[in-house]
């Protein structure tokens, strides 16, 4: 898996930061799977042109795009867990749609919830990682900052790809060790923390209704097509 290598050197936090007031919108709803694959599929000039320029901005004319792939729920490592606030380990994040081009490369459109509760594109990742770590067994959720994909199975947190298997180890561990782990990376850039009302990456939280989307890739373009913008692209081979 390819990610920018500024991502491999930060440990700092770049994600969605949802409104304190805002409760988590819980799992989506097969009206929301529905209503987020059209979004996805209506954004296909956008994606087209990710595809053309193989995840960079580009000024060539969209490919054909298929969304002929999965529309599935990711969930990311819950803040509440962080804190010590909740047992519930992952948290509803994002719905993601596979497209494909005539190449044959492939991408996750990721969509959210906007203020008025609509399903938008908020981002373009190629590869299809929410496709393939999204539907194995057990509780499947993200920890962002690492690309790190985990499962809780058996009262474990097991790694799931390369990125948890070297935060973890390949056996994993007990939820309790995996907190104090969380804990130590997190604590400290919880929102309310000094870390994000200085505004350094915006702090830690997941994206919720309203969420304002924040770039949590250092050097992410902005691709603006067929009216909506992606501010998040992160490049990962096939």
């Amino acid at each position: 898996m390819k990610l920018f290598a500024a991502v491999a050197a930060l440990t700092a936090l770049f994600l969605w930061v949802p409104s304190p007031a805002l409760a988590d919108p819980g799992a989506p709803t097969q009206a929301d799977i529905d209503a987020a694959r059209a979004a996805a599929a209506g954004a296909g000039d956008t994606v087209g042109r990710f595809f053309a320029g193989q995840g960079r901005q580009t000024s060539l004319a969209p490919v054909a795009a298929r969304f002929d792939g999965p529309t599935v729920a990711v969930n990311d490592l819950n803040p509440d867990f962080v804190s010590g606030r909740s047992t519930q380990i992952a948290r509803f994040a994002f719905l993601a749609t596979q497209a494909t081009a005539p190449d044959g490369q492939t991408a996750s459109v990721w969509t959210t919830r906007d203020r008025r509760g609509a399903w938008v594109v908020s981002n373009i990742a190629g590869g299809s990682d929410e496709q393939t770590y999204g539907g194995q067994t057990g509780t499947v959720f993200r920890e962002p900052q690492l690309n790190a994909w985990y499962a809780l199975r058996d009262g474990r947190v097991v790694p799931l790809n390369a990125e948890a298997t070297q935060s973890l180890g390949p056996a994993g561990v007990p939820v309790a060790d995996y907190r104090r782990l969380a804990q130590q990376r997190y604590a400290a850039k919880l929102p309310g923390s000094a870390y994000a009302r200085d505004g350094y990456a915006g702090g830690y939280g997941v994206p919720g209704p309203g969420g304002t989307p924040l770039p949590w890739v250092v050097g992410a373009v902005v691709l603006l097509g067929a009216g909506i913008t992606i501010r998040v692209l992160r490049g990962r081979s096939t």
